[in-house]
């Protein structure tokens, strides 16, 4: 995918900020020892560097900082994107759970999200569909805790559970708990997968989708 704004890119390269440092200075020492004599070869100054920032630009030197630049710019957000996922897990990782199977299951969980960012930040790099089970997780845990806390209300003030949200003890509540530890789990299993399939060997498919992410980040 070509750059958006290459010209722009390459104004900001080291290359061009040389350039326009060396054209700096050559017009103050026109100013200093020129002085009103100075219009002239300032105007040469900066015809001259106007011709040879465009000369460079379009030559495989300038493509090569254009290129240098959006790298930079994608790295830095992906970084950032590593750095908001990061901080997902990092939610999950406080939680106060309570059941047994959940919290055996965030622990796994938490242990393969940790290598799979620890990959990431080592790559640079990122797989969509583990950043959304990271998500899913936070997901999972927010609907279990929520569900106890609801329980825990109806429990305080003599209010009856419903049919659809049974006790912590009941055979149904003991299922729905193995319920979300299964789907945590299963989560961690994809991570682990993605770790591989995705950063190791990233698809065609996964880069037009890290693609769209980053450029939904700019807008």
């Amino acid at each position: 995918m070509p750059p958006k704004n290459p010209f722009l890119l390459y104004l900001r390269s080291r290359l061009s900020r040389s350039l326009s440092i060396a054209a700096g200075i050559l017009v103050v020492l026109a100013l200093a020892f020129l002085r009103e004599r100075s219009v002239v070869p300032i105007l040469v100054i900066l015809l001259a560097y106007a011709a040879v920032t465009f000369a460079v630009f379009f030559s495989r030197r300038g493509v090569a900082e254009i290129v240098k630049e959006s790298e930079e710019d994608r790295e830095a957000k992906v970084r950032a994107r590593i750095a908001r996922v990061a901080q997902v897990r990092e939610r999950i990782a406080v939680l106060r759970l309570g059941d047994e199977r959940i919290r055996k299951a965030v622990e796994y969980f938490l242990q393969e999200s940790g290598s799979y960012l620890e990959k990431c930040r080592e790559l640079t790099q990122y797989s969509p569909v583990a950043n959304e089970r990271i998500e899913r997780v936070l997901e999972i845990c927010q609907v279990f805790l929520g569900e106890r806390d609801e329980e825990s209300t109806g429990r305080r003030y003599g209010v009856p559970s419903s049919a659809d949200a049974p006790g912590a003890g009941t055979t149904e509540g003991r299922a729905e708990a193995e319920g979300f530890a299964h789907d945590i789990m299963e989560c961690a299993r994809i991570i682990k997968e993605k770790t591989v399939d995705d950063l190791l060997g990233v698809s065609d498919a996964e880069r037009l989708t890290i693609a769209k992410e980053l450029e939904e980040d700019i807008r």
